[in-house]
């Protein structure tokens, strides 16, 4: 009769690294967070959830991914209720939320999934949140189209989600609003005409309307 006996390489590749858990100590400057020791050296830092679901204790056995995983799990929890602290002050971009978590030193493989679950419960919707930021842009009638597309830029937003938002601003829109605005510009300029076609001009290319819509209604001025 012959044995099979797995070869050591097997053997080496499938053995999990276990820790004893020594320590389990209060952190004291916050509050439901503890430092995590095993063997006898600082492993970890978690939240007293974290701990509980993953069955530490002190004098314990633990498996390094098992440990790993927790602490994962911790910081994707951290992640999120930072970010949704974020929110309760107003409505962000997925692309601003991640820089501001990265700010505070979230672990970068935790962003990602906390703002996933955000997005799962409709928290964020960068799509939504364009559209509106363009709407309210063509309401305001303050700046044209290379404007708003800059200031979408702005707030960390994808470039195919941008595009597409920007497909409501039509050109008629942003010739709409300049005119509005050239017509206030040229009132509170009685002096020189050519002082106050340029200066007109200026304003409006600044605002982002574009060159072409400047010069047809100065065109139009004109007549």
């Amino acid at each position: 009769m012959h044995f099979m006996f797995p070869s050591l390489c097997f053997i080496i590749e499938n053995m999990e690294e276990l820790l004893t858990i020594t320590a389990i100590e209060p952190q004291k400057r916050k509050k439901g967070r503890y430092n995590i020791y095993a063997d006898g050296e600082y492993v970890a830092s978690l939240g007293a959830e974290a701990i509980v679901k993953a069955g530490i204790r002190t004098g314990a056995p633990i498996s390094r991914k098992a440990l790993d995983d927790a602490v994962l799990a911790d910081n994707v929890q951290y992640a999120f209720d930072s970010a949704v602290a974020l929110l309760a002050h107003g409505r962000r971009t997925r692309g601003e939320l991640e820089q501001r978590l990265r700010s505070r030193g979230v672990a970068e493989e935790a962003i990602a999934p906390a703002l996933d679950k955000l997005e799962s419960y409709g928290y964020v919707d960068d799509m939504a949140y364009a559209q509106e930021f363009v709407r309210s842009d063509i309401a305001s009638g303050r700046w044209g189209r290379a404007a708003v597309a800059y200031r979408l830029r702005e707030k960390r937003l994808p470039r195919d989600i941008i595009d597409q938002a920007m497909l409501c601003y039509t050109e008629e829109e942003e010739k709409r609003n300049a005119r509005r605005q050239l017509e206030a510009l040229i009132s509170q300029n009685t002096g020189d005409k050519r002082q106050a076609r340029q200066k007109a001009y200026a304003a409006l290319a600044r605002r982002g309307f574009s060159s072409d819509i400047i010069n047809d209604l100065l065109s139009e001025a004109d007549n």
